[in-house]
């Protein structure tokens, strides 16, 4: 049974910072291709807030990026004013421009505005007056210069790599660990391997990404079989299954693969000599980016023959006409060229393979939930309730009930409004 439909258009995606979903390629974007230039956003709106009305009399706020918190443009731009009376008063404030520069970019990924826009570049004008050579400058102006097609950014990441603070942030090192895993040096370069590996264990130590965005990420591994293609998108799945596998040691035999990233020549090129197969030959012209990623995700899944997954985070202009065969096996869909019993393998995922008796625990650790990836949890639902029909269509009360109470759990942990979570109690209902 393959009930695709319900999974991919009701799924829901985390807000993006790092990892992107190009819309159109050429032959000309194909030259220094970085990473694409449109942020994944999540069902359902980012909050507007009321303007500041006396910027004078406030204090600004730490720019958490949109994978914590929703706001929208104009409080990153209230923010970035904010941040930048503080650099006036010290203009060597290196912490200080950097919330006042990713202020103006999230401001303007917002506004669907990329590259050097006229906002990021009066803040790095300013920047390289003052900090010049920094390691702030040296990211914030790869940040920049990535979402210029025709543009080479990686001078300015490999500054900032030989500047890395020992206090680094989150958004700063997942920045970088997003660059050396595009570069394709990670799947074979040592010396990129370690620094990757240096920051991804940061990333845990400083407990960078709440325990629950990672019990989730563990739970869509847990079902695949060994040596598995995991194909995903949006940063929370992302970054989460890569400190499980470099932090924890967990699912290292699965590759972990961003599909935005297969649109680098570099890194495609360096995952298919991973793989023992030939470097994917690409045309000189599609139409759309979602005719290469069809034509590469076939070319990698059948010539590396192995078992491949992917997660239900991809866009729904990916799924429309995907022309893949992908089956819901619990929380991720995997690969089959023929029809099987996928809700057999999800049945035994709950029972043998899902570790989600943590939906139901106090929260032992006090963890804040983020307001832009909270949602993630939701997919519990999404991905889940057809098996819990299933079970009740076999006379299975036991289990229908448990995995009720586990999938119930997750929707009220969020901090959803009560009449948006009892569109996801729906899902559990007997009527069609």
């Amino acid at each position: 049974m393959n009930d695709l439909h319900l999974s991919v258009y009701a799924v829901v995606r985390a807000h993006s910072e790092i990892v992107y979903s190009l819309k159109k390629i050429t032959s000309a974007m194909k030259r220094k291709i970085c990473i694409v230039a449109a942020a994944i956003l999540t069902l359902g709106c980012i909050g507007t807030l009321q303007a500041f009305t006396n910027l004078e009399t406030q204090e600004p706020q730490e720019i958490r990026g949109i994978v914590v918190d929703e706001y929208d443009s104009t409080w990153y731009e209230q923010q970035q004013a904010l941040w930048h009376q503080k650099v006036q008063i010290n203009p060597t404030d290196e912490h200080a421009w950097e919330q006042c520069f990713s202020a103006a970019r999230y401001a303007d990924m917002l506004q669907e505005q990329y590259g050097m826009t006229d906002r990021k570049k009066a803040v790095l004008d300013e920047m390289a007056k003052h900090i010049p050579n920094s390691f702030t400058y040296n990211l914030a102006m790869y940040q920049t210069k990535r979402d210029m097609y025709g543009e080479d950014a990686s001078p300015w990441a490999e500054k900032a790599l030989q500047q890395i603070p020992e206090n680094i942030g989150r958004q700063d090192a997942s920045m970088l660990i997003a660059y050396l895993e595009m570069s394709g040096k990670c799947f074979s370069d040592k010396k990129t391997q370690e620094t990757c590996h240096e920051l991804i264990e940061l990333l845990y130590k400083n407990n960078a990404y709440p325990s629950y965005l990672l019990r989730y990420a563990d739970n869509c591994m847990r079902g695949m079989e060994g040596n598995a293609l995991y194909f995903i998108n949006g940063d929370v799945p992302w970054y989460g299954s890569r400190i499980l596998q470099e932090a924890l040691d967990l699912h290292k035999d699965k590759k972990v693969i961003p599909i935005s990233f297969l649109a680098i020549p570099a890194y495609r090129d360096a995952l298919c000599q991973s793989l023992g197969i030939k470097p994917f030959e690409a045309k000189d012209n599609y139409d759309s980016i979602d005719n290469l990623y069809h034509e590469v995700l076939e070319y990698i899944i059948n010539k590396s023959k192995r078992p491949a997954y992917f997660s239900p985070h991809f866009n729904s202009s990916q799924a429309d006409d995907f022309p893949l065969k992908l089956y819901n096996e619990g929380l991720v869909f995997r690969y089959s060229a023929k029809r099987y019993d996928n809700m057999a393998v999800a049945q035994r995922n709950v029972e043998e393979k899902y570790h989600l008796e943590y939906l139901l625990e106090p929260q032992y650790v006090n963890e804040e939930q983020w307001q832009g990836s909270e949602r993630i949890q939701l997919n519990y639902m999404v991905m889940l309730a057809l098996v819990v029909k299933n079970y009740k269509q076999a006379g299975d009360t036991l289990h229908a009930n448990r995995l009720t109470r586990y999938l119930s759990a997750a929707v009220t942990r969020t901090s959803l409004p009560q009449e948006e979570k009892q569109k996801y109690f729906n899902l559990l209902s007997d009527k069609k």
